[in-house]
Parts: C-alpha cells; structure tokens; sequence
C-alpha cells in the first residue's frame, strides 16, 4: 500500500512539472507537439501497463503482481536521465542567473548566444520577469486576482473538464460496460478494453501531428461534441434495448445493439484521445505567467485527478441503479464543454509573452 501510494505521488509531481517544463522550453510552433507527447508516452505506459497486468494474471504465485512493479522500476531508473536536462531558461532568470539562462536559450534555438533572435527571446523573458517581481511574494491566492482570475478559471474549466467528459469512468470499466453490453466472455472483454487503449494511442499520435497546425478551440469544441454525442447514443441504445436475466443481471437483448454501444464507447475514447486528454495538459501551461504557471498547472490538474476519482466511484452507482443514466450525465457534461470551449482565447502559434500580453493588453 506505501509503495502504490509513493508511486500515485511521484505521478501526480510528474503530471504537473512534465507540462510546465515543456511549456518554458519549447518554441511556440511545436509547444503543443511537446506537450502532447507526454500524452502520447503515457498511453504506450498504460498499454504497456495493461497488458502486462492481463498477463500476469494466469501467475498463481507472488510473481503476478511482483513482475508489474519490477517492471516500474525499470522505468524509473531510466527516468534518471532527466538529471542531464538543463532548466528552464525562465526558471534560471528568474532565480537570477541569466548567463547560464543566455547559453540554454541559444542551445534550444541550436545557435549562439549572439544570435538576435536569442538576443530578443532572453530580453523578452527579463522584460516579463522583472515586472513580476515587482509584485513580492508569489501565493496561491494571487492566482485568483486581477487578470489572473480569468486564465484561472480558464484553466480549471479545460484541465478538470477533461474529467468531467467522464473518460476516467468510461477508461475504468470498460471491461464491465462490454460485459453489461453482452461481451460475456471476460477475456475478450479485457482485450477488446486493451484494444481501446491502443486507438487511444493512434488518435493521440495524431494530435501530436497536428495540434500546432489545428489550433486549441476548435480541437476542444469537435472533441467536446463528438463525446457527448457518443454518451448520448450509447445511454439511448442502453435504455432502449436493456434487459434483465432471472439473476438480475443487466444486459442488451441484441447483438447490433451490442456492437453499437462498443463502437461508440472507441469513437468516445478516440474523441478525448485527439482533444481534451492532451489539449487540456497543454492548454494551462500556456495561459498562466511565468508567475503564477507553476500554482495554476497545480490547481488545475490537482484538481483533474480529484474530479477524476470522484466520477470512477460515482459511475458504479449508476451502473447499478440506472444503466443508461450516466452516460446521459457524461454527455450533458461534454455539451457545456462544447459551448464553453468557444470563449477559450486562442494560444496556438503564440509565445509565452504574446500569450501574457492577450490578458494584460499594452
């Protein structure tokens, strides 16, 4: 239990300081290709993970459960190579040291620190920073002041309504929801689940492809409105075609109606895949100042990964009680993120300080 509860806190610490390292030292045409292949290398670990637990599970000794965090600790011990990484530009102004923050930048742009263009990046990052210091002390409330009150709650309303689209719930008992479908057979439940997890990966490669070409909106509002599509047909194909055995087991009466509601949960977690699992980790990183980025990614996604445990233990209840009724309150869900996701300023293309100027205009 103390090990499954460090790794849950090393994932949280990653999940907040991944997209805000990325955010500070990529340029703006391929900010959001970095940030979205932290997304991208997360579904490769839940596949990997998914698998090798599926795997496992025909163990009858220690070693099923051993072998999955053996394997963890491979990846961490890899994972120390981010000690080689160099800091953020940003991150060395502002504690002072601008030399060293000169040399990462002309680095990054693989030039020299005489070259104008790093020249008018690192005057533009002091230019920022300075005025930020003028304000003292950094806090958690200053997020919730002045022009920081509104790239707050747009980054609470992108990063916790990815959990609210209900893809924490959805991901979670897909086995379940295929075997309420009429996909009886457990073991092909589990490898049709695993299965979604792999076209997750495809539809986030994509947006790897394309998220610097495409824009943010327009990817929140076609994902928002393609999920709650998919909520609704597939709570309508549960209510209209549900029936009960004589041990009170809930499923669908016909095959069609079974193959729908699998097709639509993949077009569901297709549709997240390509917009609001990855767009909403890039999103908040970019709209926060250097000043308050770190404290706002932290509300923001603190705040997801609450959300998201709350919706994976409320979706039993409705699993139980009604079986089309949560995927109507999913699909309400992702309607208002649809229609919110059109007042979301566009950052795409945009460096760090044109983004800062959109909220504090000249």
């Amino acid at each position: 239990m103390a090990g499954r509860l460090l790794v849950g806190f090393g994932e949280g610490f990653l999940t907040n300081a991944i997209p805000l390292y990325h955010t500070e030292i990529a340029p703006p045409d391929i900010r959001g290709r970095l940030i979205t292949l932290f997304s991208a290398t997360a579904s490769i670990g839940t596949i990997a993970g998914f698998f090798v637990n599926f795997g496992t599970s025909y163990l009858t000794t220690d070693w099923s459960w051993r072998v999955p965090f053996l394997i963890q600790l491979i990846i961490c011990v890899l994972l120390s190579v981010v000690y080689w990484l160099p800091f953020s530009p940003r991150w060395l102004i502002d504690k002072g040291r601008e030399e060293e923050a000169l040399e990462v930048l002309a680095k990054l742009h693989e030039s020299t620190i005489d070259d104008p263009e790093v020249k008018n990046e690192f005057r533009s990052i002091c230019e920022e920073i300075e005025v930020e210091r003028s304000f003292g002390n950094r806090t958690f409330a200053e997020c919730f002041r002045g022009s920081n009150l509104k790239r707050t709650m747009y980054a609470l309303f992108t990063g916790n309504g990815a959990a609210f689209t209900g893809t924490y719930s959805i991901s979670y008992y897909t086995p379940q929801i295929f075997q309420q479908a009429g996909l009886n057979d457990v073991a092909i439940s589990l490898v049709t689940s695993g299965a979604s997890n792999i076209l997750v990966l495809i539809f986030t490669m994509l947006t790897l492809l394309f998220i610097d070409k495409l824009g943010r909106q327009g990817v929140f509002a076609s994902g928002a409105f393609i999920m709650g599509a998919s909520m609704y047909v597939v709570g309508g194909i549960f209510q209209g075609f549900n029936t009960v055995d004589n041990e009170g087991n809930l499923s669908l009466s016909n095959d069609h109606a079974r193959n729908c509601v699998i097709a639509f949960v993949f077009i569901f977690q297709a549709a997240y895949a390509y917009s609001w699992g990855p767009v909403a980790y890039i999103y908040p990183a970019e709209i926060s100042n250097m000043r308050t980025r770190a404290k706002t990614i932290a509300l923001a996604y603190g705040l997801n990964w609450a959300i998201g445990i709350f919706m994976t233990f409320i979706m039993p209840i409705f699993m139980t009680n009604t079986i089309y009724g949560g995927y109507y309150f999913f699909g309400g869900c992702c309607t208002l993120l649809f229609f919110g996701s059109f007042f979301l300023p566009e950052t795409k293309g945009k460096t760090l300080e044109e983004i800062d100027r959109i909220f504090n205009p000249m």
